[in-house]
Formats: structure tokens, sequence, C-alpha cells
């Protein structure tokens, strides 16, 4: 799908019929959610986002639906993640993919678990490097890092920016690659993956009769929207995107879980073409 620029984006609140027509004529759900930015609410400091609670609640009802399956989809760490969301019996993937649990087991990519090392050097050089820099946060995800720099003044960014690059040089060599977020710097190991693959894996698991849906917020998560290009991919936000519709704020997401729970549950014990009582 071609990217769509500020809000010519279809709303998802001016979409309810023809996206409750798809899900309803869909055999299942297999809905997942990036969190930052989509489950919680951004947050200046990055400890201290929390799950909105009617959110966790409908992701416990999607889950307990028939035929759906669920999916917390995250660059935090795969035990970070799955602190926050704290529901059990859904798959969760953490550092953009490279850690994907589901079905009680948890794999984490070979080439990024090489490079740990090398994640955990530049974040001991970019500790003390950064040191006398107020609101500057460096997150030692194990596989991945993400540098925060959304508390620091306007004039010391291009300081932290300049110190990444450096450290990436010096300890990264060419295995390790930058990609820039919201007020971030993530460092990963330079593979071919990301959201959208984890999520593909996902929807793999599934019958191709069944509905993928995937909702965020941030650039990390346009790979994801192309993955379910033949589902429904809901933006967050304003600005451009691959996503079909959108919701413009944070806060607009639980309405959204809401009507997608609301209308699958309706489906629950309807006939389906192949006769078949759901």
């Amino acid at each position: 799908m071609s990217e769509v620029a500020g809000d010519s984006l279809e709303r998802f609140e001016d979409s309810h019929g023809e996206i409750r027509e798809a899900v309803e004529e869909a055999a299942g759900l297999v809905v997942c959610t990036d969190f930052d930015g989509t489950l919680a609410p951004i947050e200046e400091d990055p400890d201290a986002p929390e799950i909105d609670p009617e959110n966790r609640e409908l992701l416990e009802r999607l889950r307990d639906a028939g035929d759906t399956r669920v999916a917390v989809v995250s660059g935090r760490a795969l035990t970070d993640v799955r602190e926050r969301v704290g529901v059990e019996g859904i798959a969760y993937a953490g550092n953009h993919g490279l850690e994907l649990e589901r079905e009680g087991s948890v794999v984490v990519h070979p080439i990024a678990k090489r490079h740990a090392d090398r994640i955990e050097r530049i974040c001991e050089a970019l500790s003390e490097a950064l040191a006398g820099i107020d609101g500057t946060g460096i997150e030692d995800k194990g596989v991945t890092a993400t540098i925060h720099y959304r508390q620091t003044p306007d004039e010391a960014v291009p300081v932290v920016r300049e110190a990444v690059d450096d450290a990436v040089e010096r300890f990264g060599g060419s295995g390790i690659e930058k990609t820039d977020g919201k007020e971030i710097v993530e460092l990963r190991p330079e593979v071919r993956w990301h959201k959208g693959m984890a999520v593909s894996m996902l929807v793999d698991d599934h019958p191709d009769d069944w509905l993928p849906i995937y909702i965020g917020d941030d650039t990390t998560d346009e790979s994801a929207f192309r993955a379910v290009d033949d589902g429904l991919a809901i933006y967050v936000g304003t600005g451009e995107t691959d996503a079909h519709y959108r919701v413009p704020t944070q806060s607009g997401v639980t309405p959204c879980l809401s009507a997608l729970a609301e209308w699958h549950a309706g489906t629950e014990r309807r006939p389906r073409a192949d006769g078949i009582e759901r």
C-alpha cells in the first residue's frame, strides 16, 4: 500500500462498516499490537509506561474469544514487555522480534545472540561518555539497546548522537546498525529481521482465512503494517504511514480494541460459509 500523508488516511472510527464486515467475515483473528504509544501512553521516563487497565482487559477478552490469537510486539526486551503487559496465554515478541515467545517456548535470533557482547560494550562506553548530560538514558536490552534523549536539553542532543556514532564505530564494527525512533536511537545487530517478520511468523501459524491485524504508532511498526497488507493495519498518530486506517491518539486504542472484540464476539455462533457453526 502506498504511503498516505497527514490526516487523509481514513480514521478507524469513520470506517466501522467496512472494518466490521472484514472482522465478521473472517474465520478467526490474529491481533498483534505494539506496546509503547499503543497499549500504553508514551512517557518522558522510559521506565514509567504502564498498560492502560482497559487495554489489558480487552487483550484478555480477545484471548478468550474463540478463533483468536493475540500477540504484543515491542522494541522492549521480551521479559520487560511481558511483565508490563501481564497477560498470560498470548504471544510476545521483544526486541523488534529478535526474541519471540509463542506456545510456551522462547526463540532468540542466533546472530543477535552472538552480537550481545558488542551491544554491552557500546552501552558501557556510552554510560561514561554521556554521564554528564542530563536526561539521557541508556537501555541495554541484551540483543539490542536504546539510547533515550526525550528529556535531554535540545542543545545537548547533537552531542548525544555524536557519542552514539563514535561508540558504534569503535565497538560495533559492521555488525551493529542504528535506527531512529521517537527521540531515541536504537542499536541492533545487522541482521535482516524486524517486527514485520515476527508478525508474519505469527500469522503463518494460523489458517489463511484468519484476518491479521496490527496496531502500532512508530516507524518501527511500518514493516508490521506491510506484513498484514491483506488484513487490517491501524496506525496510532499522525504523519505518513503504510497502514490502512488511523487512530489519531493513543487514547483511541481502547475503543478500537473494544470494537474489534465486540464485532468478533458477535460472530462466534454465526454459521460459516462452509456450513460449520462457529
